[in-house]
């Protein structure tokens, strides 16, 4: 085996939100950290539009663990955005654009509820900001947006400063060994391994036993003249706007669909959407194509493999991870570093029943 000094604490397999966020927690707590990735431009969280809003639009409710998580989530990034010496963090609210009388009343109804009151206002016709909104709408204020790939460059540039080795690679698991108590992948040892590989988990022997599924998406780089940037703007599609007229634009949804290949007809079936309700002239200007990792029941994977207690999971986090890693990457490290028990809804004990992996 290696020398000790060159053995890891932890090797994190997966440098996307998840990965990276972890590994500085990891750091902070004086731990060892190597990073692997293939650094595919490509990836989920690289492709990502990075909104953060504390509302589940399609039933009207907050977002799971809202009132723990968005007191502090712009918080968590300024002070790594403090550390790094860059931006990458915005507050804007988001304008939910009502399609119809029934959509109005709902939203409004649910304004009006205790603990709903402090993050929504709804929006009358004739106060419409300059925006397409005969059916009024509703401000999500306690939303935003955070530019995930700068996050994640700065990141890796922190890595260097601090001792954390991100390694550029493709991984096979089946080049892992483990000697002892330690795992090996050729030259690099390490004590204990994170996956948070997005839908590399399904070619992961480990834990592919786990629910996971795929959903692909297409987002879009969009140019629109005139159309007020002071809002994150939702219908069931959503447009982020990115300065310059320029606006991010999506999202569909195609089930278990792994491609990273464009295809016209998807863009050309968001535009179509967003011509329902904008009425300016809408360019397309690029388009990006990546599949999420998903979970039926929108609760994340993480904690320890059944057999191997020295490997875990950090994945399934959804269309929500830029704001739910704020919240479990500082508890996952408390696990990993001192036991302390993770959140039952998110811990993959609860699939102990359908274990199979190896």
């Amino acid at each position: 085996m290696a020398e000790e000094a060159t053995t890891y604490d932890f090797l994190i397999v997966g440098a996307g939100i998840a990965g990276s966020t972890l590994a500085l927690e990891l750091h902070k707590k004086g731990k060892r950290i190597a990073i692997i990735d293939d650094n595919k431009e490509n990836s989920s969280s690289r492709t990502a539009a990075g909104m953060m809003n504390p509302m589940v639009p399609r039933n009207v409710q907050k977002a799971w663990k809202c009132d723990e998580i968005y007191p502090s989530v712009f918080e968590y990034y300024e002070n790594w955005e403090h550390l790094f010496g860059a931006k990458f963090i915005h507050r804007i609210p988001t304008l939910q654009v009502h399609k119809n009388a029934q959509h109005t009343k709902n939203w409004t109804k649910r304004s009006r509820e205790n603990g709903f009151q402090q993050h929504l206002s709804p929006i009358d016709p004739s106060d419409s900001h300059g925006l397409p909104l005969p059916f009024g709408g509703a401000l999500s204020h306690l939303s935003g947006k955070l530019d995930v790939k700068e996050f994640l460059d700065a990141a890796y540039l922190y890595f260097a400063q601090v001792g954390i080795d991100k390694i550029n690679q493709d991984f096979l698991h089946s080049e892992l060994k483990r000697e002892n108590d330690v795992w090996s992948l050729h030259d690099l040892w390490s004590r204990r391994i994170v996956f948070a590989e997005g839908i590399g988990l399904y070619e992961n022997p480990y834990f592919n036993y786990l629910p996971l599924g795929a959903t692909g998406g297409d987002i879009l780089e969009l140019e629109i003249n005139d159309l007020p940037q002071d809002f994150i703007l939702k219908r069931k599609e959503w447009l982020v706007p990115i300065g310059g007229n320029r606006w991010l634009g999506g999202s569909t949804y195609h089930n278990e669909s792994l491609s990273t290949v464009p295809e016209a007809h998807h863009a050309a079936e968001l535009i179509e959407l967003f011509k329902e309700w904008i009425p300016q002239e809408i360019k397309l200007v690029s388009h990006r194509r990546a599949p999420r990792p998903t979970v039926a029941t929108w609760r994340p994977f993480l904690g320890k493999h059944p057999q191997y207690d020295t490997l875990y999971i950090y994945n399934g986090l959804g269309s929500k991870g830029s704001s739910l890693v704020s919240y479990l990457s500082p508890r996952y490290a408390d696990f990993l570093c001192e036991g302390i028990p993770l959140d039952p809804e998110v811990d993959i004990s609860r699939f102990e029943d359908s274990k199979n992996g190896l």
